[in-house]
Order: C-alpha cells, then structure tokens, then sequence
C-alpha cells in the first residue's frame, strides 16, 4: 500500500468518525428537545378569516398538535365540543380571527340571545375616556356624544343620546389612527342591545359627534337622569350664576349692617 493509499484510507475513517459524531449530536439533540417538550396536545387552528360575530363551525377549523408545555387548558380550546359548552349557545367570534391563529377561549362567544325586534349593534368606544375599564357585559350605561359648533350646530353642545341600555359584550383593545392629527387612540369595539330607533340614533352620534361616552348606570337603579343636553350657553349661564352669588351675599351683608347700628 503506497503512502497515497494510506492517505486515502485514513481520510475516510476520519470522514467515518465526523458522520457518527453529527449523528450522535443530531440524536442527543433531538432526545434533549422532547425531554424538554414532552407530549403533544390538540389545539384548533382555524383554516380561514373569521369576522366578528360570525358562526364558527367545524369546517373553519382543524386540529393541530402543539408541544404539552405550551398548551394551557385554561387559554386554548383542544376540541369543538368545548366550544358549544363554553359558549352555551351557538359560538361566534367575539372579534376578528385570521387563518392560522390557534384558537382561544377568549375568542369565542355566544351569539347574543336577542327578543323579537331588537338589534345588535357595536361601535368603537374610546377605551381610556369612553369606558376605563369599568364597564363589562350586562352593565347599564347611558351614552353621552359631544358636537361641536358647524353646519347645523349653533354652538357646541354635550347630549345623552341613549339612556340605560344594556351591554351585550366588550371587545379587545385595539388602535385606530386620528386622521387630524396622526395620533394612535385605542379603541374598544362595545355591543348594545337596542331598538331598531336606538340603533339609529346610535349610529348617528357615532358618524358625527367628536366624541362618545359611556356613563355606568347603578345597579340599584338608573334614577333620574337628568337634562338631555348641556351646551355652551348653558356653561356660561352657570359661570355667570356662581360669579353672581358670593356678589349678591355680600351687597345683602352691607344692608342689614346699618340696620343693626339703628337698632342698637
């Protein structure tokens, strides 16, 4: 055997040796990845976009397998049947779901179980001055738009466009952009469940008011609500009374003073 042979020959024993330590490596790797993921649960993955509100079914849904240590039986649902029962009435999607997303508990809903001749109707709420967090499903609320002086408007004016309606459901928060001044302002999708004349007075504070409010009802009683507007002129009458009293107690100090010198 020349030395050439030699070489050759110890090139493919040590080519040999490398193959089994990738190979051992790949093993030992592997072994080591399912030490630390163990078993593998079925979550649900939808197979299209969902829109809100709408019917999920079985055929929008497939299962998927995901490691044991990342599937929490509390967030994510492993079977239709846990949909129906969590939900109690026909499931919906509480917001927009996209392809691909696994699917959750909070995701899914029961379709609101509305009487004869009511609606359902959501608007984006501003979610730090419009409901902070305090209002959730079932509340009562009052809804309160401000306008501001313009076409039709005399002067700026605060109105109660609808007065202890109820609160089907509460969405997550999201962002829309100002298209004034560029801002990013969360907003919270808020269902009502109205009469087809509420709806669309609801509609119209939405489509024009500069801005909407929600008002938490007691649950001891709505009580009265009180005046349906409040407007500039009104706040000016107000500031005008306030400046007005400490001035007419004072001019009533200053007469019956002399009265008390003549007495005495």
């Amino acid at each position: 055997m020349n030395p050439r042979q030699r070489r050759g020959i110890l090139l493919m024993i040590v080519a040999a040796l490398g193959g089994i330590a990738v190979f051992a490596t790949v093993v030992s790797y592997v072994n080591t990845l399912n030490s630390e993921l163990g078993s593998y649960r079925t979550a649900l993955r939808l197979t299209q976009d969902v829109q809100p509100y709408q019917e999920i079914t079985p055929d929008m849904l497939e299962e998927y397998e995901v490691p044991a240590r990342f599937f929490d039986p509390e967030t994510f649902i492993g079977g239709f049947d846990e949909i129906t029962e969590e939900a109690g009435r026909l499931p919906v999607a509480s917001s927009a779901l996209r392809e691909g997303e696994l699917l959750q508990r909070s995701m899914v809903i029961a379709a609101p179980d509305l009487a004869e001749g009511e609606r359902e109707i959501a608007i984006m709420v501003d979610a730090e001055t419009g409901v902070a967090g305090k209002v959730g499903r079932q509340s009562r609320v009052d809804v309160y738009a401000t306008f501001n002086a313009g076409e039709g408007q005399p002067q700026p004016c605060a109105y109660r466009v609808l007065t202890n309606i109820e609160i089907l459901d509460i969405g997550d928060v999201g962002s829309t952009i100002d298209e004034t001044t560029g801002d990013t302002d969360s907003v919270v999708p808020v269902t009502f469940r109205l009469t087809p004349d509420q709806a669309l007075n609801l509609t119209y504070a939405e489509a024009f008011a500069s801005s909407l409010r929600l008002a938490a009802v007691s649950p001891k009683g709505a009580g009265d609500p009180g005046g349906a507007e409040f407007c500039a002129a009104d706040q000016l009458d107000q500031i005008q009374a306030q400046s007005d009293a400490p001035a007419e107690a004072e001019s009533g100090e200053q007469t019956e003073q002399p009265e008390q010198t003549e007495g005495s």
